[in-house]
Protein backbone atom coordinates (compact mmCIF):
# COMPACT_ATOMS: atom_id res chain seq x y z
CA UNK A 1 0.00 0.00 0.00
CA UNK A 2 2.82 2.38 0.80
CA UNK A 3 4.41 1.69 -2.57
CA UNK A 4 1.20 2.71 -4.43
CA UNK A 5 0.96 5.96 -2.45
CA UNK A 6 4.61 6.74 -3.11
CA UNK A 7 4.15 6.07 -6.84
CA UNK A 8 1.05 8.27 -6.96
CA UNK A 9 2.80 11.04 -5.04
CA UNK A 10 5.87 10.81 -7.30
CA UNK A 11 3.69 10.89 -10.43
CA UNK A 12 1.83 13.91 -9.08
CA UNK A 13 5.11 15.74 -8.39
CA UNK A 14 6.36 14.98 -11.92
CA UNK A 15 3.15 16.30 -13.49
CA UNK A 16 3.19 19.44 -11.34
CA UNK A 17 6.86 19.99 -12.15
CA UNK A 18 6.15 19.66 -15.87
CA UNK A 19 3.25 22.12 -15.66
CA UNK A 20 5.38 24.56 -13.70
CA UNK A 21 8.23 24.37 -16.25
CA UNK A 22 5.80 24.78 -19.14
CA UNK A 23 4.22 27.86 -17.59
CA UNK A 24 7.65 29.32 -16.89
CA UNK A 25 8.67 28.81 -20.53
CA UNK A 26 5.38 30.31 -21.72
CA UNK A 27 5.83 33.39 -19.51
CA UNK A 28 9.39 33.87 -20.76
CA UNK A 29 8.19 33.67 -24.36
CA UNK A 30 5.39 36.17 -23.75
CA UNK A 31 7.80 38.54 -21.98
CA UNK A 32 10.29 38.44 -24.85
CA UNK A 33 7.53 38.88 -27.41
CA UNK A 34 6.14 41.89 -25.51
CA UNK A 35 9.60 43.37 -25.10
CA UNK A 36 10.30 43.04 -28.84
CA UNK A 37 6.98 44.75 -29.62
CA UNK A 38 7.80 47.53 -27.16
CA UNK A 39 11.19 48.09 -28.79
CA UNK A 40 9.60 48.20 -32.25
CA UNK A 41 7.01 50.73 -31.10
CA UNK A 42 9.66 52.90 -29.44
CA UNK A 43 11.69 52.98 -32.65
CA UNK A 44 8.57 53.86 -34.62
CA UNK A 45 7.77 56.62 -32.13
CA UNK A 46 11.28 58.08 -32.44
CA UNK A 47 11.01 57.99 -36.22
CA UNK A 48 7.61 59.70 -36.19
CA UNK A 49 8.89 62.31 -33.74
CA UNK A 50 11.84 63.02 -36.04
CA UNK A 51 9.54 63.37 -39.06
CA UNK A 52 7.21 65.61 -37.06
CA UNK A 53 10.08 67.90 -36.14
CA UNK A 54 11.14 68.11 -39.78
CA UNK A 55 7.60 69.03 -40.82
CA UNK A 56 7.35 71.66 -38.09
CA UNK A 57 10.59 73.24 -39.32
CA UNK A 58 9.26 73.27 -42.88
CA UNK A 59 6.06 74.97 -41.72
CA UNK A 60 8.10 77.62 -39.90
CA UNK A 61 10.17 78.13 -43.02
CA UNK A 62 7.18 78.59 -45.31
CA UNK A 63 5.38 80.86 -42.85
CA UNK A 64 8.09 83.38 -43.37
CA UNK A 65 6.90 85.77 -46.12
CA UNK A 66 10.33 86.25 -47.60
CA UNK A 67 10.90 82.56 -48.08
CA UNK A 68 7.37 82.21 -49.48
CA UNK A 69 8.07 84.98 -52.00
CA UNK A 70 11.36 83.31 -52.96
CA UNK A 71 9.61 79.96 -53.39
CA UNK A 72 6.91 81.54 -55.57
CA UNK A 73 9.40 83.35 -57.78
CA UNK A 74 12.00 80.59 -58.11
CA UNK A 75 9.94 77.41 -58.14
CA UNK A 76 6.66 78.59 -59.63
CA UNK A 77 8.00 81.35 -61.88
CA UNK A 78 5.69 83.99 -60.43
CA UNK A 79 6.59 87.67 -60.73
CA UNK A 80 5.38 90.84 -59.06
CA UNK A 81 3.03 92.57 -61.51
CA UNK A 82 4.04 95.93 -62.92
CA UNK A 83 1.75 98.69 -64.15
CA UNK A 84 1.43 97.12 -67.63
CA UNK A 85 0.17 93.86 -66.18
CA UNK A 86 -2.20 95.41 -63.69
CA UNK A 87 -5.90 95.66 -64.49
CA UNK A 88 -8.19 97.80 -62.38
CA UNK A 89 -11.91 97.21 -62.28
CA UNK A 90 -14.19 100.04 -61.25
CA UNK A 91 -17.68 99.20 -60.05
CA UNK A 92 -20.34 101.87 -59.75
CA UNK A 93 -23.13 101.38 -57.31
CA UNK A 94 -26.54 102.66 -58.28
CA UNK A 95 -28.52 104.03 -55.42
Amino acid sequence: MININQTFFLSLLIVLSFISCYSSILQTYEYRKSFAELERLQLERENLSFQSNILLEEVKYYKNHISLREFASESLGMIVPNSKNSIYIMVEKNK
